[in-house]
């Protein structure tokens, strides 16, 4: 596909056609591809259809409120984040007048910057890939932003960082064989990015980085040559991304920190990741920490500050005899507790009527359908099952949302 057919897409034919395709299931993606090659050329029409689907996908997600006057690439729209993540990382670039987004794809992230930047600022979008870019371009446009944005064709790791004031990057994580968890496998490598901090005021870089990528602050600091704080961001729930934040931009004393954001805003946690939680019986309630706490390691920190202790010292369950509020955790009134066994379990689902389960499992054997089709529970009445190992005990606790 050529960026041409983005660019076409734009036009009046290409308009008509993705009004024409606008019903098209993704289900059924082989139908909607002969609809629309009936209609349009085959570039035109994978343009078309790479936009309607992600469209679709993003509204239901609420990933891109915009997305219905959005172009996208498949694979741009798959790695984006979400407008929402992508403003509240735009907040560290606020007051620059020039920042390059190296990795720019189809704009989640430079549409967002641009944006908190203001009028008389610029942002630098490169990219690789000319289909990202002619989508970023339109995409500009609909949002208002076509002023504050250049976009340029070529490699991040050649683009002029001269001038610039800080610099961010998303490197692609997927190849041909699927997802990549080593850096060095990125695209561009992660080494090879973070060492343009040195070409910057302060060394003032951010690389987004998938989650479960495992590297070391010092191996972080000597290749950018800057202190480099980890930063956990979750959004409904799941942990889908960090932000490896370089000199300038770091924020407190550069420990890991998490961000969990939700319908009330973004809501930032740090302290100290060394920091152990006592261990305790199971009390009359039960927390779950959200994936970025557990991920950036502050579990013991968040245990301290709510008062409660953890289930095992191996897993992030916490417990207390009284609930807190707060957006990093979320917490369950326990019902009962006993050993994992199917019949004493299924008894007393019956007994007290509950066929509705959301089931959670964590070091446990069995996922939550298997668990599901072993119970077989029958009633109107809902309830939490946690399925866990306390103590090297498989345990089953059966709760309600406090």
């Amino acid at each position: 596909m050529t960026p041409s057919a983005y660019r076409r897409l734009a036009s009046h034919d290409g308009e008509a056609l993705l009004q024409a395709l606008a019903f098209a299931d993704e289900k059924h993606a082989a139908a909607a591809a002969a609809k629309a090659r009936k209609i349009a050329d085959a570039e035109l029409a994978a343009a078309a259809l790479a936009t309607v689907f992600a469209r679709k996908r993003a509204l239901a997600s609420g990933k891109f409120p915009a997305a219905s006057n959005m172009f996208f690439t498949r694979a741009g729209y798959e790695q984006a984040s979400s407008e929402a993540v992508a403003r509240h990382r735009a907040e560290r670039f606020a007051g620059f007048a020039g920042v390059v987004d190296l990795c720019c794809g189809i704009g989640g992230d430079t549409l967002a910057i641009a944006a908190r930047l203001g009028t008389d600022a610029r942002v630098t979008a490169v990219d690789v890939d000319g289909d990202a870019l002619a989508c970023l371009e339109h995409n500009a446009a609909a949002l208002g932003l076509k002023e504050r944005i250049h976009a340029k064709r070529m490699d991040a790791l050649e683009a002029d960082l001269s001038g610039a004031d800080a610099a961010f990057a998303d490197p692609s994580r997927r190849n041909a064989s699927g997802r990549q968890r080593s850096g060095a496998a990125y695209e561009p490598p992660l080494e090879a990015l973070l060492r343009r901090a040195r070409e910057l005021p302060d060394a003032r870089l951010c690389v987004k980085v998938a989650p479960g990528l495992r590297i070391g602050a010092e191996e972080l600091r000597r290749a950018s040559g800057a202190p480099v704080e980890i930063e956990f961001v979750s959004e409904r729930g799941v942990c889908k991304e960090a932000a490896l934040w370089c000199g300038g931009l770091v924020r407190g004393n550069g420990a890991p920190s998490a961000t969990v954001i939700d319908a009330a805003g973004a809501h930032r946690f740090d302290g100290d990741a060394s920091r152990n939680a006592d261990v305790g019986p199971l009390g009359r309630y039960l927390a779950e920490p959200d994936p970025a706490i557990i991920r950036s390691g502050l579990v013991g920190e968040l245990a301290e500050r709510v008062k409660a202790t953890l289930l095992d010292p191996q897993i992030a369950y916490l417990t207390a005899s009284a609930s807190v509020s707060s957006p990093f955790l979320r917490w369950y009134e326990v019902r009962e507790w006993l050993p994992f066994n199917v019949k004493r379990l299924r008894a007393f689902l019956r007994s007290a009527g509950i066929g509705r389960l959301v089931i959670k499992t964590r070091a446990f054997p069995l996922q939550p359908e298997a668990i599901a089709a072993l119970l077989k529970a029958k009633g109107d009445a809902e309830a939490t099952l946690v399925c866990t190992t306390i103590g090297g005990r498989k345990t089953a606790i059966v709760c309600r949302r406090a």
